[in-house]
């Protein structure tokens, strides 16, 4: 791993991410990884073999694509819209010498281009929140452009998806479980199937915080698995046993 001492700029950190090796840089300043990225990424199922093409929409800085980095010999594409972000992440890239495997641009996910050839998997850490929603809009900009709807729709980012994805390629998304109706209808209309759903609660006692999707195109009807659920904090304040799996291994 490179040396992280002339990578690094004023106000910025570094988060280890112990399962896989990993150190990933970030700025408080801006948006930085959260849980659900980390449980998507666990989620999510990708193809081992070093032909397959992965992309990642509104990568942040990377977290997703690095965590797969290590579940598959696939070139991973990231595409996220703040310069900032793509920024860190790749020098991120460079700190973990995943050059050759990761590539990150700076670009709007609503104008891209098909790829060719097309993808086998897509993920999606998309703004949550509609942006009516004003209560829990995050006063500093990068935050709200990660969290809100403000340069990026649902149906945008699943058109996308869609656009970018080979027949019965898959698409793993995380999402609001008090939006799972909106998403579910807007991925139907699309030409996806719902193939599999799994919900994560912050403890054991409260409502679902996500709702982790694994959708499949123009796959036709696959049949809907709901799996167990996740639950990140027992009553002790700690990560469950589960969760601790998922951060640092078994």
């Amino acid at each position: 791993m490179t040396d992280a001492t002339d990578l690094l700029k004023p106000g910025e950190r570094l988060d280890y991410l112990a399962r896989e090796n990993l150190s990933i840089i970030q700025n408080p300043d801006y948006f930085a990884f959260s849980v659900d990225a980390i449980l998507l990424a666990h989620f999510a199922k990708v193809p081992r073999r070093q032909t397959a093409r992965i992309l990642d929409l509104c990568s942040g800085t990377g977290v997703i694509p690095f965590l797969l980095s290590a579940k598959t010999a696939g070139h991973i594409d990231a595409i996220e819209l703040q310069e900032a972000l793509v920024d860190m992440a790749q020098r991120s890239c460079q700190l973990n010498n995943l050059t050759d495997r990761l590539t990150f641009r700076q670009g709007d996910v609503k104008t891209m281009a098909a790829a060719r050839p097309l993808y086998d998997v897509v993920t999606c850490n998309p703004p949550y929140f509609s942006v009516t929603n004003k209560q829990t809009q995050h006063h500093l900009t990068s935050h709200a452009i990660a969290r809100h709807e403000v340069y990026l729709t649902l149906e945008q980012w699943v058109a996308q998806a869609k656009r970018q994805l080979k027949t019965r390629g898959k698409l793993f998304c995380v999402y609001r479980p008090d939006r799972l109706d909106d998403l579910m209808e807007t991925l139907l209309g699309a030409g996806f199937s719902v193939h599999r759903l799994q919900f994560a609660y912050g403890k054991a006692d409260q409502v679902a915080k996500v709702v982790l999707v694994e959708a499949i195109y123009a796959g036709g009807r696959q049949g809907l698995k709901v799996e167990p659920p996740i639950v990140i904090y027992g009553s002790d304040q700690q990560y469950t046993p589960e969760m601790k799996a998922i951060y640092y291994g078994d």
